[in-house]
């Protein structure tokens, strides 16, 4: 199986080119605000260093969000474009899942907590039990220290993205770990999940943005 993955949920502009769950290659690069501008460069870049050909690819997996407004509406479009230009399918990839697969294995509780804008933070919950994952939704939560949510993390282990400042002299830094999101996690839960979360015909596919954005 062949894909081509996106990720462009934070201030990480990602593109990767994974071939039976394993990544080939990858372009990627921290550039805040420059997203619609690098990613069709990134992706030329990625053609010719793999050797890619588009009608040969299975499908396009792109991070769906929760994430930056912006940065979710310019992956979405980009796959969208490459994926009607040759009739792939899409795979959609939850921004928190990707960022847990990136940790690479549950111990119990882990809390999944990416900045969102301001003070407000994508809070998400993963526990095993009897070897299965339960999640629970994500949350939208405002929090000016580790406090907040203390009763949240008790007995975790954190992965962040993006939360330094919240967790500013903290005395739990031991439990935190920060995950750098990447088109590569993106690959390789989209290979694991191909059957499960393929969309065949995603014309009506929208970012996951989990709370309404107010613009202006």
């Amino acid at each position: 199986m062949k894909l081509i993955a996106i990720e462009t949920s934070t201030d990480i502009c990602s593109i990767a080119y994974i071939q039976d769950g394993k990544c080939e290659n990858i372009i990627e690069e921290k550039i805040p605000r420059q997203h619609a501008e690098k990613l069709p460069l990134f992706y030329n870049e990625l053609v010719n260093q793999s050797k890619l050909k588009l009608p040969n690819i299975d499908a396009i997996a792109v991070s769906i969000g929760p994430g930056s407004f912006t940065g979710l509406r310019i992956g979405l479009s980009y796959a969208k474009g490459l994926a009607y230009s040759h009739k792939k399918s899409i795979i959609p990839v939850p921004t928190t899942q990707s960022l847990l697969h990136g940790f690479g294995k549950i111990n119990n509780r882990i809390v999944v907590i990416i900045l969102s804008h301001g003070n407000k933070y994508f809070v998400q919950n993963f526990e095993q039990t009897h070897g299965k994952i339960a999640l629970d939704k994500i949350q939208v939560l405002e929090l000016n220290g580790i406090n907040d949510i203390k009763e949240i993390i008790v007995n975790s282990t954190i992965i962040k993205y993006g939360c330094d400042k919240l967790f500013e002299n903290s005395s739990i830094e031991n439990k935190v770990i920060q995950i750098i999101p990447s088109a590569k996690w993106i690959g390789e839960l989209a290979h694991l999940n191909y059957n499960k979360w393929i969309i065949e015909k995603p014309y009506k596919l929208v970012p996951d943005y989990v709370s309404p954005f107010k613009i202006g």
